[in-house]
């Protein structure tokens, strides 16, 4: 579908270079709505164990994230960036960690557990990409790292919602799924996505498939984090998961 330029920025309404980067991530994008881990949770049959090892993972994960928000107001004077990635940075402390803190909580995982949780070689492998492009990239690339998270997650969220509308009620992750069906965690990547594409317009054709390429990345790291969650798999290779115990 062409963008409707007069209309918001939906999920299906994406300007011409967002469009590019999501078909370009099209096939790796929609492996991960269909594997194990994505399909189990939106049916709530996600074995409790798992969903554990997701969150403690999940909330390594989000402590780099809130980092890399950090690194990107160094990279730029405009306010309405920086105020934007303050207030990310305040959404991951107080409201998604909300989330985690519950769901930890429920699952009997304490706050020695956390401090003592190591992250797996995946979640590992992620973030320091993410760092790596806050620390020696341009703001441009930066956003574009942190995109496959706000997208994907926004897109699970709602697709999950509809899907299994009938058995919300009685899944056990109804709150995960709530929390990134709605139109205000949309809206974070409506924000990247506006910001994006106006800086890719001022972009040679090179620099914007380098920024494609980091874009398809990011979406496959997003598929080897549930991937990898969904074996407990701590190294690449499971028969290492204890080697640093």
């Amino acid at each position: 579908m062409a963008f409707e330029p007069q209309e918001p920025i939906t999920l299906t309404n994406l300007p011409p270079f967002a469009q590019r980067m999501r078909d370009a991530a099209d096939v790796v994008w929609e492996e991960g709505y269909r594997q194990p881990f994505i399909r189990e949770l939106g049916a709530g049959t996600l074995p409790r164990d798992t969903f554990a090892f997701y969150l403690i993972q999940d909330e390594l994960y989000l402590n780099d994230y809130a980092k890399v928000h950090a690194l990107a107001v160094t990279k730029t004077d405009d306010n309405e960036v920086m105020v934007f990635m303050a207030q990310v940075q305040h959404a991951i402390f107080h409201v998604e960690k909300t989330l985690h803190n519950e769901y930890l909580a429920s699952f009997g995982i304490t706050a020695q557990d956390m401090r003592d949780a190591r992250q797996s070689a995946f979640a590992r492998a992620y973030t320091a990409n993410m760092l790596a492009t806050a620390y020696g990239e341009d703001l441009i690339d930066i956003l574009v790292a942190v995109l496959p998270c706000a997208w994907v997650y926004a897109d699970y969220g709602q697709r999950l919602a509809r899907e299994f509308a009938g058995t919300l009620d009685s899944n056990p992750y109804r709150s995960w799924i709530d929390t990134y069906r709605t139109d205000e965690f949309w809206q974070s990547s409506v924000w990247l996505i506006e910001h994006i594409e106006a800086i890719a317009a001022t972009l040679d054709e090179p620099r914007k498939r380098r920024l494609i390429e980091h874009f398809v990345r990011g979406v496959e790291y997003e598929y080897m984090f549930w991937a990898s969650a969904y074996d407990h798999q701590m190294s690449w290779r499971p028969e290492w998961n204890g080697l640093a115990d």
